[in-house]
């Protein structure tokens, strides 16, 4: 009996699906334990500090640095981020340092060393594929 091949995928493909929900990368690398662990911390800890900050903290707005760190969470600042802005302008500046601003930031940050982590163990299994 032959072993089975390990599922390769090439590191560009997992680091884009690792971005785009956080354990999907790991999932379809073979990873599956590691996918949901990634899943529920990074969702959670994303989901978390959106609701900590009144559902009001992920929005697209020039000049708002800290949003790129959300943008590390993927999809999910999108879709939560969809056609949200604040309703004063003032208000912005309040959310900087809002605790739930940091979950998000947070979250999103790990989701960057996430895809990292995808992109290596993909390269690591090709190169030791037979």
């Amino acid at each position: 009996m032959t072993p089975r091949p390990k599922p390769s995928l090439d590191p560009v493909s997992a680091g884009i699906l690792a971005w785009v929900v956080p354990g999907a990368g790991h999932l379809v690398l073979g990873r599956k334990a590691k996918a949901v662990m990634f899943f529920v911390l990074i969702v959670g800890t994303f989901l978390a500090g959106w609701m900590i900050s009144g559902r009001e903290n992920v929005w697209f707005e020039r000049g708002r640095l800290h949003m790129l760190a959300q943008l590390g969470g993927g999809l999910l600042t999108f879709v939560l981020g969809l056609g949200r802005s604040p309703a004063d302008p003032k208000e912005a500046v309040m959310h900087v340092f809002e605790i739930g601003t940091l979950y998000t930031m947070v979250a999103g940050l790990l989701n960057v060393l996430v895809v990292m982590d995808a992109v290596t163990t993909s390269l690591r299994l090709r190169r030791n594929a037979p």
